[in-house]
């Protein structure tokens, strides 16, 4: 088992801390491996950046994607920069439906997630988009850990922060399970 994902957007956005709570919540996993590997432009806040993250049960020898299961998108500039690198038959996109219009074609497993709407209407914070969202995926990446999930992130948020950011979790998980297909 080999499951590739990448997170992109801009810089500002949490994509890496999206990437670091994913790998740090997959050491809880003593029987599979994990590496995450993060790269952005030159400004940090506005530019691109994207994280990848690598799960297997054999070692991992390439850090980086190579054909992505799953593809988080939270920005526009991303999704012209990489989607690319995703098949369109067996790559899932999900993006964030408030910053994306829509993914191309011939991508036809795409699953819109209102990540930032809910973060500014809702949770009355746009910070907190990025967690949002990884509730959102976590189903689709890692079934049945939303538990560990919920470990990881409050490991990993400023203690200030962490009620509106354990809402923004919750609060994606939701969404999924009552939007989902599957």
């Amino acid at each position: 088992m080999r499951k590739e994902i990448i997170f992109a957007g801009f810089g500002g956005q949490g994509i890496i801390l999206m990437g670091v709570i994913l790998a740090q919540m997959m050491e809880n996993f003593p029987d599979l491996q994990v590496a995450q590997a993060q790269s952005y432009g030159p400004v940090s806040r506005g530019g691109a950046c994207r994280t990848d993250v690598v799960i297997s049960d054999q070692e991992i020898n390439f850090p980086k994607s190579a054909c992505p299961d799953l593809m988080v998108f939270m920005s526009e500039e991303s999704v012209k920069r990489y989607l690319k690198e995703g098949d369109p038959e067996k790559t899932l996109i999900i993006y964030d439906s408030t910053l994306i219009k829509s993914i191309p074609l011939p991508y036809k497993k795409t699953f819109p997630v209102p990540a930032t709407k809910v973060a500014e209407e809702d949770l009355k914070t746009r910070i907190v988009a990025n967690i949002f969202m990884l509730g959102a995926v976590i189903e689709l990446i890692a079934p049945g850990s939303f538990p560990v999930l919920q470990q990881a992130v409050r490991k990993s948020v400023p203690a200030k922060s962490e009620t509106v950011n354990m809402t923004a979790l919750e609060a994606g998980y939701k969404f999924y399970r009552t939007h989902s297909a599957g």
